[in-house]
Order: structure tokens, then C-alpha cells, then sequence
């Protein structure tokens, strides 16, 4: 007799595989004899064990590429409002790319940049901003002084 709640596990995972399919994962972890989740278990259950681990892998995965899509969406988005302090039209892409291409600023175009680069361009556009605010700042103090 199987306890309650032995299958939680397949269909958590199940749930978190967009496009899988139950019968097919059944189908091809059982080398092509069932597709009934509860007969591979009751006959193969160490099968089914390392149909579980497979997929527990694949979530892994999808998982980090999700984790990793949304870190390279908040850094563009990062840069793209730092851009806009700068002055920089951000609806204009080739502006855009133009000024990150210099290779005292990037080297690169936005799109073409790893996580890693666009962690490191972060401070050097702060950098950039707060010296154009002290330059703006020692023209105003020049202007009021004559």
C-alpha cells in the first residue's frame, strides 16, 4: 500500500516544468513499459527515485535561468535610469548603445553584456554622475560669485 502524499513530490516538480508532460515523463523514465505513475513506483522504485532526482534537476535549472533573467533585467533597468540622469535618451537604443560602446565606458552594447559586466558598469556610471553634478555645481558657484 502506497502512504498518502507519495506523489506530492513528482507533481510539485511536475508544476514547475512548463510544457512537460506527465505520460511522456513516465513513459521514457520507465524505458518505454508504463505510463501509469503508480505502477513504475510500485515496480521500479528505484526508477522512479531517479526520475525524481532528473527532475528535480531540471527545476534546478529553470530555476536559475529564471533567478538570472530577472538579475539581468533589474541591471539594465539600473543602467537604463542611471543613462537617463546622464541625459541620454533611453528610447533611443543606437544612442543608447553609441554612448555605452566608448571604451572608457563599456566596450559594449547594452544587450551584449554579461551580469558581471553590467555589475561593474553600475559605479563607474555613478562615478560619471557624481562628477558632472560637482562640475555643474562649481559652474553655479563661479556664476554666483561674479
Amino acid at each position: 500500500m502506497i502512504k498518502h502524499g507519495t506523489f506530492d513530490r513528482f507533481f510539485a516538480l511536475l508544476a514547475k516544468m512548463p510544457g512537460a508532460d506527465k505520460e511522456d515523463l513516465i513513459w521514457s523514465a520507465s524505458g518505454m513499459l508504463t505510463t501509469s505513475l503508480r505502477e513504475f513506483h510500485e515496480k521500479n522504485p528505484e526508477g522512479y527515485k531517479r526520475m525524481i532526482a532528473t527532475m528535480q534537476e531540471e527545476v534546478n535549472k529553470i530555476s536559475i535561468a529564471s533567478e538570472q533573467k530577472i538579475a539581468i533585467k533589474s541591471l539594465r533597468s539600473s543602467i537604463l535610469g542611471r543613462l537617463q540622469r546622464h541625459g541620454i535618451d533611453t528610447t533611443d537604443w543606437a544612442r543608447v548603445n553609441q554612448f555605452l560602446q566608448q571604451p572608457r565606458i563599456a566596450g559594449k552594447r547594452l544587450y551584449d553584456m554579461s551580469i558581471e559586466e553590467m555589475r561593474a558598469l553600475i559605479p563607474k556610471l555613478e562615478m560619471i554622475l557624481a562628477k558632472e553634478t560637482l562640475k555643474k555645481q562649481h559652474e553655479i558657484d563661479l556664476t554666483l560669485k561674479n
